[in-house]
């Protein structure tokens, strides 16, 4: 499966045998429908990735690792650049609180209380 990237690689396979990829990008396939721009939970271990596309359920998709988004957020959350970013998944939501939550990455811009949208930088390949 091709990166979907518009930078350049700074790896240079060509003496790997055992090269695949760069890995900024994943190809999975979900037992849910998901829509460009969604974020997911990836394996056992929560990886936060993004869809790139809109995917049915049970068909292969290509998902982003790394990168900054703007994801829906908790209206109370409040966040400063670098402060953890967590995601509940039965809100459907970014948020600042840790508790029963999982971790996808940081705030990359302030993020106010009132404020229902966040910039949040995943953690990266």
């Amino acid at each position: 499966m091709p990166e979907h990237a518009s930078f350049s690689l700074e790896i240079n396979p060509s003496h790997m045998k055992n090269f695949i990829q760069a890995g900024r990008t994943l190809a999975a396939t979900l037992a849910v429908a998901v829509t460009s721009g969604q974020l997911v939970l990836l394996g056992n271990t929560n990886r936060p990735a993004i869809a790139s596309g809109n995917f049915d359920a049970n068909t292969e998709g290509v998902y982003y690792l790394e990168g900054v988004y703007e994801l829906t957020a908790a209206a109370a959350a409040v966040g400063t650049v670098g402060d953890a970013a967590y995601w509940d998944s039965t809100a459907g939501n970014v948020t600042a609180t840790a508790a029963e939550n999982t971790l996808i990455g940081i705030f990359s811009e302030p993020k106010v209380a009132n404020a229902t949208l966040a910039r949040v930088r995943l953690p990266g390949a």
